[in-house]
C-alpha cells in the first residue's frame, strides 16, 4: 500500500475541498507496519507540509515529528488495533452525515456499491477521548462496515488505502445528504 506523506496531505486537502471539514477539523492517517502517520492537531491543511505529520507507534508513542498528533489519535489507534484490514483512516465532520447521526442507530446504504451494510452510529463520547475511540472501534467491528457515524461529531471511514478511506467518507456524506430530514 502506498502512503506517502504527500498523499496523506493531499487526502486531507481533498476532504477540505469537498467541504467534509472546515478549518483544521478532521484528521487523516495511514498505517505501515507498526507505524502510523497522522495529521497534526490544529494546523490548517493549506499550511501543512510533510514534515508537520506525526509518526506514532501502535501504542501512541511519538516516533517522529515536532508537532502534537491530532487529538483523535486514540480513535485511529483503536481502529487499527481492532480491524486489521484498516490501512488508512479519514475522519470528517461532514454536515449531512453529522445531522443524520442525531438520534439514529444506523444509516442504511441501499444504493451504495461501496457500503454494503448499514453504517452504525457510535454513541456520543467526548471528542479525543479513549471512550470515543473504543465506542467507534466496537461499532465498526460489530457491524462489518468500513464507516461509522459519530453522534454529534462526524464520520470515520477506513480502507486499504487513502483513496478508499476518503471515498468511504464521501459516499457516507452522499447517502446522508439524500435523506429527507422532513420525514423525521
Amino acid at each position: 500500500m502506498s502512503c506517502s506523506r504527500v498523499e496523506l496531505i493531499e487526502t486531507a486537502r481533498a476532504m477540505l475541498a469537498r467541504e467534509l471539514v472546515t478549518g483544521s477539523l478532521g484528521n487523516v492517517s495511514c498505517r505501515q507496519g507498526d507505524r502510523i502517520t497522522i495529521t497534526p492537531g490544529s494546523l490548517a491543511y493549506a499550511a501543512m507540509h510533510p514534515e508537520d505529520l506525526v509518526v506514532l507507534s501502535l501504542t501512541g508513542q511519538i516516533l517522529a515529528g515536532g508537532r502534537a498528533p491530532s487529538s483523535e489519535f486514540r480513535l485511529h489507534l483503536a481502529i487499527y488495533a481492532r480491524l486489521p484490514d484498516a490501512r488508512a483512516i479519514v475522519h470528517t465532520h461532514s454536515p449531512a452525515a453529522t445531522q443524520a447521526a442525531a438520534g439514529a442507530s444506523e444509516l442504511s446504504a441501499p444504493d451504495s456499491d461501496l457500503l454494503s451494510v448499514p453504517i452504525p452510529v457510535a454513541a456520543y463520547r467526548p471528542p479525543g477521548s479513549q471512550e470515543l475511540a473504543d465506542e467507534a472501534a466496537e461499532a465498526l467491528s460489530r457491524s462489518g462496515s468500513c464507516a461509522v457515524l459519530l453522534e454529534r461529531h462526524g464520520v470515520v471511514g477506513f480502507g486499504a488505502d487513502l483513496v478508499n478511506a476518503l471515498s468511504v467518507c464521501i459516499e457516507v456524506e452522499r447517502i446522508a445528504a439524500s435523506i429527507d430530514v422532513s420525514r423525521s
